[in-house]
């Protein structure tokens, strides 16, 4: 098991920080990010809404040396300052790659602000920060205007009960956006409090690579073809 894997493994390294992700979207990030690794995709990865980074230092372990992590957040210096002591406790005191937390609203960034901090074309998106929909809208924008081949974007609380405006700002996204594709929906698995629901998107040239990933990894309960915003998906429900 890697780093990264035992991580965001049930009981694994991000239990020790506080946070919402449920476990289902702690697999679905995981594997994803394994493959990426298996396949050799290499670019930058981002979270836009770091908090206090239980996704995001399981993203630093999975990177290479040669790549950076970049975190999106309005931190609290006390958040900022326990984020990084987390980090330097996760990752290896040799071979990191570069990590940088950013104090930042990013509505108001540009698309070139966004590209200079990440240098290279993302792989990999966390897309959890503001819930209005101006906010998801221009999120997405800008994780959509930088991305590698087979590049994945995650967006958190889609369909969520409490923020429909996150799922609509998804949906006018994706009918605009280029080079997205919606993948798979990760239902919650537990209370609203735990996490909510994920959207996977990718690229148009990783659609089919991660969508079988998503299949595999989620086994035991049964897939059912969806239409997210004019294209194919696929969303999960329990056998029982």
């Amino acid at each position: 098991m890697t780093n990264q894997e035992a991580w965001f493994a049930p009981g694994g390294g991000m239990t020790q920080i506080d946070g919402f992700i449920s476990p289902r979207a702690a697999r679905a990030i995981s594997a994803i990010l394994a493959q990426q690794s298996k396949l050799e995709v290499e670019g930058s990865l981002a979270e836009i809404g770091t908090f206090k980074g239980k996704t995001f230092v399981g993203l630093a372990l999975s990177a290479l040396p040669s790549e950076r992590v970049i975190g999106y957040d309005l931190f609290p210096d006390a958040m900022a300052h326990d984020l990084s002591v987390a980090i330097d406790k996760a990752l290896p005191p040799e071979g990191r790659p570069t990590v940088q937390l950013v104090m930042k609203d990013t509505s108001t960034l540009k698309t070139v602000d966004w590209m200079r901090l990440l240098q290279a074309p993302a792989r990999f998106v966390h897309i959890d920060g503001d819930h209005t929909y101006r906010a998801v809208l221009s999120d997405l924008q800008l994780a959509t205007s930088h991305l590698s081949d087979q590049a994945v974007v995650v967006i958190d609380d889609y369909l969520h009960d409490w923020y429909p405006d996150v799922t609509e700002g998804v949906l006018d996204g994706l009918r605009v956006a280029k080079d997205l594709r919606p993948v798979a929906v990760i239902p919650r698995s537990g209370s609203l409090l735990r996490g909510g629901t994920k959207l996977i998107c990718a690229t148009a040239s990783g659609v089919k690579s991660y969508t079988e990933l998503m299949r595999a990894t989620f086994s035991e309960l049964t897939a059912h073809e969806i239409n997210i915003a004019g294209h194919p998906a696929i969303t999960f429900f329990n056998n029982d």
